[in-house]
């Protein structure tokens, strides 16, 4: 993708639907290029400046409700706003890391999207200058500091002196098409199945709180799957290494380079290999399963009847061959996919029944989890 790394971090957490937090100098554009990217996108954009808030601007306003015939409390005008716009709204929190009053009631902004008591079904972005820039010399607290991914902003004076040539929003070129809900899904279940295989290896990373540096990226288990949620979004949409490990990063700290490491080195061969020649299914069983959730999302991306076919061929090698629970979970998302697809594809899919039936118990399970 040839547009900024500071527009591809934005879209790919805009996809992934994980808060992003930029942290970089006044004046660099953080603002104006979150704007540009809510008009790119045709997104309602509701911006609130962190310094000029208090906590009730979040709770809303008492007002005697006569049909309740009670007090309630009513919500201001941007969070209307925001709960209007539905799922395409973007709540931008500008300079968050301004206001120690506001941090209480940001923990539930971002990790549940309710303002107060009032759910909202936008995503959320954020931005805040370093500590010893900012308007009050803060950094964020431990909780709302796990609750988001962290992005330093990059400045270029190349890129900018062409902006001030051509026009910033020029620069921006055009929007790259997102890809389908489904795929996206797909590669969160990926992603998630990698994240799994690495913690399970390496027990002591699921939580390590950072004493030294507590505001800025450490890994939890909400980290992990903020960290899950970023990586599958940038698969979708084709973003390059640099993208993947700066929102790795971003999410776990350093921990992430090491869950870098541990992803290459597994060595997963290409889906098609597999579909061809199910005994191409790497040995190592994290590798096995991160390589069958590959294989379900390579269906979902394509339901073609070959694709399909070919994948239960797969799966059905594996409850024979190996045990049946390693590819439980591709299975169910196949029979998921299944379930979602209008009818007119679904008669175009044959029923494997004597694969389903080796995953039946397991799917089952799993519908009753989910």
């Amino acid at each position: 993708m040839s547009h900024p790394l500071n527009v591809q971090m934005i879209l790919t957490a805009l996809v992934a639907r994980t808060p992003l937090y930029l942290e970089g100098e006044p004046g660099v554009g953080k603002t104006a290029t979150v704007e540009t990217v809510a008009r790119w996108l045709n997104r309602p954009l509701v911006t609130i400046i962190g310094a000029t808030r208090d906590r009730t601007d979040f709770g809303g306003w008492p007002r005697y409700d006569e049909g309740a015939g009670r007090v309630r409390l009513h919500p201001f005008p941007w969070v209307q706003q925001l709960v209007e716009a539905g799922s395409a709204g973007i709540l931008f929190i500008d300079e968050m890391n301004s206001n120690e009053e506001i941090f209480p009631v940001l923990l539930r902004v971002l990790a549940e999207r309710h303002i107060g008591d009032i759910p909202f079904a936008g995503d959320v972005l954020a931005a805040g200058n370093p500590e010893e820039l900012s308007v009050a010399g803060l950094t964020l607290p431990p909780p709302v500091a796990n609750r988001v991914i962290h992005y330093r902003w990059q400045t270029s004076a190349r890129r900018w002196a062409d902006g001030m040539r051509q026009g910033f929003d020029r620069l921006m070129g055009n929007p790259p098409p997102l890809p389908p809900e489904e795929v996206v899904r797909a590669r969160i279940q990926e992603a998630r199945a990698l994240v799994a295989a690495y913690v399970e290896r390496n027990p002591h990373a699921l939580l390590q709180v950072n004493l030294n540096r507590p505001h800025g990226p450490w890994p939890s288990p909400r980290s992990w799957e903020l960290l899950a949620r970023f990586l599958g979004a940038a698969w979708a949409l084709g973003m390059d290494e640099e993208v993947q490990a700066l929102g790795v990063q971003g999410a776990v700290g350093e921990e992430g380079m090491n869950f870098l490491v541990f992803f290459r080195n597994l060595d997963l061969p290409p889906v098609e290999e597999v579909l061809a020649d199910p005994k191409r299914l790497p040995n190592r069983e994290d590798a096995a399963f991160v390589t069958l959730m590959a294989v379900a999302r390579h269906v979902a991306e394509e339901p073609s009847p070959e694709r399909w076919t070919r994948a239960w061929r797969v799966l059905g090698y594996v409850a024979r061959e190996r045990q049946a629970d390693l590819a439980g979970r591709a299975a169910f998302d196949l029979v998921q996919l299944y379930k979602s697809l209008p009818g007119p594809k679904k008669t175009r899919l044959p029923l494997p029944r004597e694969e389903i039936q080796a995953f039946k118990s397991l799917v089952e399970e799993l519908t009753n989890m989910s």
